[in-house]
């Protein structure tokens, strides 16, 4: 600690020194470029710059290869608005929705197409389309204009004779999209192989569009029929999404140690649950996690990437996820393989590196020669949660990264092409004329060339050329069932599957696609169609989807893949209220009961669903249910499946509807542990004296034990307080007696801190933290806990700040004048201090070397309980190996000062319950019932909402300051060592 202090002033010094202040300022462009490493065989060139390109955000290149790009230079406050409210995400509330424009305020964006006349590879002409816009965040050509996203709308300006000035003013096409935070709006605009227009929607927006809300998710419009549709709900803060080679939608993301997800058709996805709650749809019972990755390299945020399919570069680049990582100052290449219907990664290699921090690439896109280009908004800043204003709008660029060799295109116009011409485009090598030509036939629905396409659909042997002629066939209006039974036996499993979803995009289909269907679904060898058919049916009407689930559910080796089987429960889940009695009908079906597909993923939810419902009905299903269930493991199922729709509450008395099977179980002999832990839930007197007998049963699971002590604390039993006071005891393991004092918290009971104190001193380590948590929960406890501290009984440095902030929670003021006796005044230090601790680090980590061998040993002491390094530790905190953890400046400022900067999913929660109790912890999950807590000791509980009087996100970390106050010099340079190594062996 004294050398600490010794190294602040110098600390000052260094925070404010000339070099810091010549490194914010950024680097010409020619310096940057010459600072820019490419991998082997590619070189990188500036295509624009600043002062004609600033701030760029997203490209798109039009008809005649012109780039077009947004300038966000209005980011991130909206003009002509005023803020009147701000949350701790940076959320922000205005006083108005502004009016479109033009009538609505004028901002600083604007859209520019960049021109290299004279074909140098440098853009030399530049001319506004439009200016004047208003955090315009995505754009997409077509139809003869523009759709500019700009929230909360989707916009049209048309353009229909070609001379780069709007014909008028745009029309609005959807209103509604969020904006409440610039940094996460609606982006990534992108024509999809099926004609409609998709984009992506951030996390910390919400949208409500045509009376659908949402937040993360893939959307999509169409420019013919009018219709919206969420194509995927949930998650990262997606900026960012393309479509490989088979049409498979992967979108960016800024989770962690991985770059993406595979979006699929009405699936759902892990959101920021802290920040808006459970997903919209509170019966999903799961959803699907980023894809698994190996090797992640750099900061913790995906940008603007795309499936390389762009022909120039090697070969072993095609179908590549070409990616930016704006905090690693970087574009990475990683490679996505097939597993079951998804995909698994790794990191490929470095695309472009750089020591130059303001390079922040944040989109990427293909041009007309096959190059990749990146727009570079060049700011030494990056991280938005400071509300200063001082981004630098005065720099920009825009760089090609080219395959040496590769050769400039001469001029051109697609649209002067004829149609049979822009069919001959779909067989480039480069899928940027593809795209361009699928748009333009799209546009046309010219029915001269279906015969052409069709021709090329069947007796052609590229599969790829087929596919992409599928897709051409459908934009020109040229699909009908008569080839879509002829393609449903096509030998491309690719075209299977997308035969299937266009089928499914109409939500009807005729008996003879539904019996042809029904039959795929029987026999279909690939796991990419079955998983399209499970999508499709949740598309479709009850009657026509549950016969093609039923075969699917049959499909056993489907049971381990990485979709489907959530989605056939969401297939399910879709059909349950509105054809309950065909859902109920499924179960009829003995043999049904045999697959692993429904006894893993269908039994326990469709009762969970059924239970949640609530009322008469529901609990009617779930009796059907339990007296259709074939042995005693499909009725221990339904009945987990039932208490989880209980979770964190019980009922006084049982429901009507589910008494007769009840008893009927209760009598068939000793009942099971699901049975009694469902009774409990149920208030069954019976239940709950068979609990206490298993709790008080040494002989018994622990796992068992514990899950019931849980539940009588959840119950409300206040006569099994006695019983759990007993568990404290020291002939009991750590997980009773910690089972028993989370229990114990639930019940105002004044002998409850008597007995913990009196016990206290006998305790280990790490039931004490759990044994304060507890005293510091209710006021009079803490009182009680607080005079214990005063007369020596509870050692006062053994109390950490976190549990002394949580006793401030109480608003006590009794309760504040002791906490100021005993530990002084609780606040932060002041950022100077901070600085001055962060630049002391430096200074010891300059005197020697680490050993990251020993850095392992602290860091699994001192970290582990709540962050995750190279697979070790526990995901209570952010999880290190994907993190920018070799930027010194970064991770030691987060050390000091863990509070500055809270990754939104990682947010702690101050929550009062109505019986005076006051929590704090991570928000682990959210249902329209629940929140569960879960503490820095890794210490779920689950709080039913109806109990909670107040719940309000915390400044202040879950993290402790003051995490390297107790290590020696050298123990600091051995765990900072090991925490930015690439791993001991």
């Amino acid at each position: 600690m004294r050398e600490l202090q010794i190294f602040f002033l110098s600390a000052l010094i260094w925070f404010s020194s000339p070099v810091e202040r010549v490194r914010a300022a950024g680097l010409p462009p020619a310096e940057a470029l010459r600072r820019m490493k490419v991998a082997d065989g590619f070189t990188v060139k500036l295509y624009a710059n600043e002062p004609k390109i600033r701030q760029p955000l997203t490209m798109s290149f039009d008809e005649r290869g012109r780039m077009w790009v947004i300038q966000y230079l209005q980011y991130p406050t909206p003009a002509g608005l005023k803020a009147v409210q701000v949350d701790q995400y940076l959320r922000t509330k205005y006083d108005q929705l502004p009016e479109p424009p033009p009538r609505g305020p004028k901002g600083a964006d604007r859209i520019t197409i960049c021109e290299d006349t004279d074909g140098d590879g440098r853009a030399d002409k530049f001319t506004d389309f439009v200016t004047g816009l208003n955090l315009a965040s995505g754009l997409a050509l077509g139809y003869g204009g523009v759709f500019v996203a700009q929230p909360p709308y989707l916009l049209f300006y048309p353009d229909r004779n070609h001379d780069d000035v709007p014909d008028g003013d745009p029309e609005v096409l959807l209103t509604g999209f969020g904006m409440e935070d610039a940094h996460a709006f609606a982006n990534s605009l992108i024509w999809g192989p099926d004609g409609w227009l998709y984009g992506a929607h951030g996390s910390t927006v919400t949208a409500n569009i045509r009376g659908l809300e949402f937040q993360q998710g893939i959307w999509r419009y169409h420019p013919l029929t009018k219709e919206f549709e969420l194509f995927a709900e949930g998650g990262g803060n997606t900026w960012g999404l393309d479509f490989d080679e088979d049409g498979n939608i992967i979108a960016g993301t800024n989770y962690g140690d991985t770059v993406g997800l595979h979006q699929v058709q009405g699936a759902y996805y892990v959101k920021g649950f802290s920040k808006h709650g459970p997903l919209h749809n509170p019966y999903t019972f799961g959803y699907f996690e980023h894809l698994p990755f190996k090797g992640f390299k750099g900061g913790h945020v995906t940008a603007g990437g795309i499936m390389y399919q762009g022909g120039s570069f090697p070969a072993q680049f095609n179908n590549r996820y070409i990616a930016a990582n704006l905090l690693a100052n970087a574009i990475y290449w990683h490679v996505l393989e097939p597993q079951g219907s998804s995909f698994i990664g790794h990191f490929g290699g470095e695309l472009l590196t750089t020591d130059d921090h303001s390079f922040r690439p944040i989109d990427c896109t293909i041009g007309p020669d096959g190059s990749v280009f990146v727009a570079d908004w060049y700011d030494q800043r990056a991280t938005h949660v400071d509300p200063q204003d001082n981004w630098d709008r005065d720099t920009g660029r825009i760089y090609k990264i080219e395959a040496n060799g590769t050769r400039p295109v001469s001029k051109f116009d697609l649209t002067k092409l004829s149609s049979t011409e822009l069919v001959k485009l779909l067989a480039n090598p480069n899928d940027w004329y593809v795209r361009e030509a699928r748009c333009l036939l799209s546009e046309r629905r010219d029915a001269k060339i279906i015969s052409t396409i069709r021709k090329n659909i069947f007796t052609n042997k590229n599969d790829r050329l087929a596919l992409q002629s599928l897709w051409a066939l459908y934009v020109s209006g040229g699909f009908n069932d008569a080839l879509a039974i002829k393609l449903l036996d096509h030998p491309n499993k690719n075209l299977r599957a997308w035969t299937v979803r266009l089928l499914g995009d109409a939500r009807t289909i005729s008996p003879s696609i539904e019996k042809r269907l029904i039959a795929l679904a029987r026999t279909e060898p690939s796991p990419t169609v079955r998983n399209q058919l499970a999508c499709s049916a949740k598309r479709l009407s009850g009657e026509q989807a549950l016969p093609l689930v039923q075969e699917l559910l049959r499909r056993g080796e489907d049971v381990d893949d990485p979709q489907i089987p959530l989605l056939l429960w969401w297939a399910v889940e879709d059909k349950a209220i509105s054809n309950r009695a065909e859902v109920l009908k499924l179960f009829a079906d003995a043999t049904n009961w045999k697959q692993p597909l429904v006894h893993q993923f269908i039994v326990e939810r469709v009762a969970q669903r059924y239970a949640a419902e609530a009322d008469e009905n529901g609990y009617a299903a779930c009796a059907q249910l339990l007296d259709l269930a074939p042995d005693e493991t499909k009725v221990t199922l339904l009945l987990q499946g039932m208490e989880k729709a209980l979770e964190g509450r019980g009922l006084s008395e049982p429901p009507p509807a589910l008494e007769k099977s009840l008893a009927r179980l209760w009598r068939q002999g000793a009942p099971s542990l699901a049975l009694v832990r469902f009774a409990l839930r149920l208030g069954y007197e019976a239940a709950k004296t068979r609990a206490l007998a298993i709790v008080a049963d040494p002989k018994a699971s622990g796992h068992d034990r514990a899950g019931l002590i849980e539940m009588l604390g959840q119950s409300g039993h206040a006569d099994c307080v006695p019983m759990l006071e007993n568990l404290l005891s020291g002939s009991e393991s750590k997980t009773i007696r910690s089972a028993a004092l989370a229990a114990l918290q639930r019940f105002n009971d004044p002998q409850i801190p008597e007995k913990v104190l009196e016990l206290y001193p006998q305790l280990p380590s790490d039931l004490r933290q759990g044994a304060r948590g507890l005293l510091c929960s209710r006021p009079t406890w803490a009182l009680a806990f607080l005079n214990a501290v005063e007369a020596g009984r509870v050692a006062a440095k053994d109390v950490p700040v976190d549990q002394v902030r949580q006793i401030a929670l109480h608003r006590d003021a009794r309760l504040n004048q002791l906490v100021e006796k005993l530990w002084g005044k609780i606040q932060p230090e002041s950022e100077g201090v901070k600085r001055a601790r962060v630049g002391g680090i430096i200074s010891i980590l300059g005197q020697a070397k680490g050993d990251p061998v020993k850095g392992r040993e602290l860091f699994l002491k001192t970290c582990a309980v709540c962050h995750k390094l190279f697979g070790e530790g526990n995901n209570i905190g952010p999880e290190l190996t994907g993190a920018d953890r070799k930027n010194r400046d970064f991770l030691l400022t987060n050390i000091v000062d863990p509070s500055a900067y809270i990754r939104a999913e990682f947010v702690s929660y101050n929550v009062e319950m109505k019986d005076g109790r006051a929590l704090n912890g991570l928000m682990a999950e959210s249902t329209p019932t629940t929140v569960t807590l879960l503490d820095a000791n890794n210490q779920r509980t689950v709080l039913n909402r109806a109990e909670i009087k107040e719940l309000k996100a915390s400044s202040v970390s879950l993290m402790p300051e003051g995490l390297l106050d107790t290590l020696e010099p050298q123990q600091i340079r051995d765990l900072i060592s090991y925490v930015q190594s690439d791993g001991t062996k």
